[in-house]
């Protein structure tokens, strides 16, 4: 009887021991298994190398791909980019790249010329103002021996930076298609928060419609289309007479600037007929695309509040 009972408990107890190491053994083989999934998933992950022109250009490409990828721009402010010397250095940099991401529309007027000298074996090259309906500069704007035709500030107009960061998403999307869907609702994200700049930006043009505008800018071009405001364009070879006949005997006059040096051409006979000035920002070094909107919107907004 005894030797029954002992003979029992040590079956028991060998018993409750394989099952403990039993259940060990499947937990490491859990532990080992997820541990070589992560690996696996870690290894299929593609890093991209992004390489923009301008800090505007890495805003855009960061709202796309967050912190996914390792994405860097080459110029601090618009005059390095407009006269920028490359070199075969630079060049050799690019091409180690996966995209090469720039604005188009003449706004790096060096571009072409540095593209024909690319390797483009290994980097993808993305012009964003592909697809975008340009305007044409009044202005001569020079680069060496060219004159540039292209307006480059398309961006003003929402619908056309709609157009230049579908591009970027498509772009980052060819590259890495295993992460399509996130660039997808990213992408679809930045134009959520969009619509209501949108709807205030249609809405200045009506609100403004018993004021004189005056603008001398080709750079506010796209703006002042895309708000419908009624805006009087002054070409710079009409003087102080052609300005004077325009805003004399009239009320509500506002004259439209984002050059300092152009308030400052006007601004005896501004300040003589009471004419409220409105800056704008076309382009500014560390402003991303949504501060840009609010700056003109709220600038425009405060005319129509104080008068």
């Amino acid at each position: 009887m005894k030797k029954s009972l002992y003979i029992l408990v040590l079956c028991l107890v060998l018993s409750c021991f394989t099952m403990l190491f039993s259940a060990c053994a499947n937990k490491d083989n859990n532990e080992t298994m997820e541990k070589v999934n992560m690996d696996i998933k870690k290894n299929n992950e593609v890093n991209l190398n992004i390489m923009v022109t301008d800090k505007f250009l890495y805003f855009m490409t960061k709202d796309i791909v967050n912190d996914k990828h390792f994405v860097q721009y080459m110029f601090k402010n618009k005059e390095e980019e407009f006269n920028y010397i490359y070199s075969k250095d630079s060049l050799n940099n690019i091409s180690k790249q996966d995209l090469f991401i720039y604005n188009g529309a003449g706004l790096e007027p060096w571009i072409n010329e540095f593209l024909d000298k690319l390797n483009k074996s290994k980097v993808g090259v993305i012009n964003i103002s592909r697809g975008i309906n340009l305007l044409s500069y009044n202005k001569q704007v020079k680069y060496k021996n060219l004159v540039l035709k292209n307006n480059p500030y398309y961006w003003l107009n929402i619908d056309n930076y709609k157009i230049a960061l579908l591009n970027i998403k498509n772009s980052i999307q060819d590259k890495d298609p295993r992460n399509r869907d996130y660039y997808e609702k990213n992408f679809s994200n930045k134009l959520k928060e969009l619509e209501g700049y949108e709807k205030r930006f249609k809405e200045i043009g009506n609100k403004f419609k018993n004021y004189t505008m005056l603008y001398s800018e080709d750079d506010l071009e796209y703006l002042i289309r895309y708000s419908n405001m009624k805006v009087t364009k002054l070409t710079g070879g009409e003087g102080d007479e052609y300005l004077e006949e325009k805003i004399k005997d009239t009320k509500n006059i506002v004259f439209l600037y984002s050059n300092d040096e152009e308030l400052k051409k006007n601004e005896e006979l501004l300040k003589k007929y009471n004419v409220k000035t409105v800056k704008l920002i076309v382009y500014q070094e560390n402003m991303d695309y949504i501060n840009i909107l609010k700056y003109n919107i709220n600038n425009l907004e405060a005319i129509l509040k104080n008068s």
